[in-house]
């Protein structure tokens, strides 16, 4: 026992890495024959570092757990467990397990099993790194090379579109990282450090660099997050990937990206926890002003999310609209958290929460929508129909992550979506008036969530079934735990919202600059079962309702946005155009005439020399 206790408190990091990398390697040297010991092995890897990073919760509710490696990379290498990152580390053991249960049926040895499995255990194993990681340097490194390994997991099934979506999604990654580099080389510049401090008091005393390293950082770890305008990777990428690597993309990978955001705006530039009740406004004004641009981002986000997914009739690239949506809710209440600053708790608590919440059902969601390509090899939601009927426990997992994303009471979205709610509000409170436009366009977009997910419900499984699957027996029974899991966790939270937020996110809440007498009359002992609330999701459910009925009646679901505002056209395609004429046109232009010029001195080199041969000769 004191073993593990000490391996828990000086190794862990390097024993997740080291067996991580040992199980990658492992993978492939197992042929087919050794299919159930390799999917054994991957499942037994996650889930026994799941638990050692659980066995570290008492220290951290003490401490953070600080790692350092001095030998590593001759600068060292730096990792820390704190309660934010904590959560985030054991959710991601929870969905890359239940996610590689559910791809035991998803993934199978005639879709390059092996390499699914390598790229899988690596792409677990740099998430876990990234959110551990305790300084920028480390935390770029692991960054960028899951980006890397998720590409590989993206693209698996191989194909000219599946490969094309796969060019979108490497390239926005590639521009994401280069801009999160960009932001650390100017921040160690300007403040010589590396690290997840507290900067508010340096920053008072910089001019507008401070806000171009902000606007990198918000640049590279929005586009991983799936921020609006940069948001078009992922229905081009989630519509062409397994399902089990869209149930970890959207379950986690993005969530990363939004921690990025989290820990820049509520470390980086907030205010030193010992000065943060006592500071002046300057201090906190850097962090006022980000928040401001953040909020708005994430109701661009929110809005633009939703909007597309109501028109949408792919499931896959509905679904991905709506993580885009989704993120909105967590990006606008990390805005909230650095906007309120000493005060923005309550934004804080609904992101975090939301990001877990999110993450549950909207795996779920995706599952589903394997369950249903799997059998009935349609994605278009328009062609099925009645399909509760023959698969009855896929539409009631359905139903239970449709009510969990509308914000259902006694379901997990709704407490997260009230915490946000709340957190929206106390922006033009305590803040500028004009958030009251924030907080309606809030409402507006959780009732379009209402009838999107009413059309998804409807018209996959309510309905007539067509002839094509009157015969359909489909059998998923590994699926089906895998998905049931994940159908309990969402009712475990929604019964008891509480539970989650006392034990893990309220600890979290303190151990960050927020003022403890806020967080104890606003958030501990916060009652979800009260009539304001109650009557805030009867207004949203019915406003969802009826645009629903006006979008079924006029055929609005069906309507196609013009191409010219399509984001990918206006932002990708010419950065991508610009990138590669811009060297063609150096070559042309410039490298031609230099190399003309080149030989030209050389021949007049040569002639002078030969002259002058011929001159001594004679």
């Amino acid at each position: 026992m004191e073993d593990l206790r000490l391996i828990i408190l000086f190794w862990l990091p390097a024993v997740i890495i080291f067996f991580g990398l040992l199980e990658a390697i492992i993978i492939p040297l197992l042929s087919d024959n050794h299919r159930l010991v390799r999917r054994i092995s991957v499942n037994a890897f996650i889930i026994s570092t799941t638990i050692l990073i659980m066995l570290t919760f008492n220290h951290v509710m003490e401490a953070p757990i600080i790692y350092k490696f001095d030998k590593v990379f001759s600068i060292g290498i730096f990792f820390k467990i704190d309660l934010l990152n904590y959560i985030l580390m054991v959710f991601t053991g929870i969905i890359y397990t239940i996610s590689s249960i559910y791809s035991l049926d998803d993934i199978n040895h005639r879709d390059r099993e092996r390499t699914f499995y390598f790229f899988y255990i690596i792409t677990y194993i740099t998430t876990i790194g990234t959110l551990m990681a305790g300084d920028l340097l480390s935390f770029f490194l692991f960054f960028e090379i899951m980006t890397f390994s998720s590409y590989a997991l993206m693209v698996h099934y191989r194909g000219n579109k599946v490969l094309e979506a796969g060019n979108v999604y490497i390239y926005m990654g590639i521009i994401g990282g280069l801009s999160i580099l960009s932001g650390i080389i100017l921040l160690s510049a300007y403040t010589q450090s590396y690290e997840w401090i507290n900067l508010a008091e340096k920053f008072s005393q910089m001019g507008i660099v401070k806000y171009v390293i902000g606007g990198l950082f918000i640049f590279g770890f929005g586009i991983k997050a799936g921020m609006v305008p940069f948001h078009f990777w992922l229905p081009k990428i989630y519509r062409e990937s397994p399902n089990t690597v869209n149930a970890i993309s959207s379950g986690i990978l993005t969530k990363v990206g939004a921690y990025g955001i989290l820990r820049v705006v509520t470390i980086i530039y907030s205010v030193n926890a010992v000065k943060a009740s006592t500071a002046n406004e300057v201090l906190w004004n850097t962090s006022a002003n980000l928040g401001i641009i953040i909020i708005w981002l994430g109701i661009a986000t929110m809005v633009v999310g939703v909007f597309l997914a109501l028109l949408e009739s792919n499931i896959k690239k509905m679904l991905a609209y709506h993580s885009i949506s989704q993120m909105g809710y967590i990006i606008m209440g990390i805005g909230v958290a650095a906007y309120l600053g000493y005060q923005g708790a309550m934004g804080f608590s609904g992101s975090i929460y939301h990001m877990i919440n999110h993450g549950l059902f909207k795996s779920l969601l995706f599952m589903v929508a394997g369950v249903v390509y799997i059998f009935t090899k349609e994605l278009n939601m328009y062609k099925l129909g009645g399909l509760w009927r023959k698969m009855p426990f896929a539409a009631f997992v359905a139903l239970v992550a449709v009510l969990a994303i509308t914000g259902m009471p006694g379901l997990n979205g709704f407490a997260s979506k009230t915490i946000l709610h709340h957190g929206i509000k106390e922006a033009y409170e305590y803040g500028h008036p004009s958030f009251r436009y924030a907080e309606l366009a809030f409402k507006v977009v959780s009732a379009g969530t209402v009838s999107s997910f009413i059309k998804f419900f409807g018209f996959i499984f309510m309905g007539e079934c067509p002839p094509q699957y009157k015969n359909l027996k489909p059998k998923y029974t590994r699926m089906s735990f895998a998905m049931g899991a994940l159908a309990i966790i969402i009712i475990i939270i929604g019964i008891n919202p509480y539970m989650f937020l006392e034990k893990l996110i309220i600890p979290a809440v303190l151990s960050f600059t927020y003022d403890p007498e806020f967080v104890g009359e606003y958030i501990v002992g916060m009652s979800f079962w009260n009539m304001k609330n109650f009557m805030d999701t009867i207004l949203v459910f019915g406003l969802g309702i009826s645009f629903f009925i006006v979008g079924v009646k006029y055929h609005l679901f069906k309507r196609h946005i013009p191409r010219w505002i399509n984001a990918e056209k206006l932002i990708f395609k010419p950065i991508t155009k610009v990138c590669e004429e811009f060297p063609n046109m150096c070559v042309e232009r410039y490298e031609k005439s230099m190399i003309l010029g080149d030989v030209f001195i050389y021949v007049m080199l040569l002639t002078i020399i030969l002259a002058a041969f011929i001159f001594t000769v004679l």
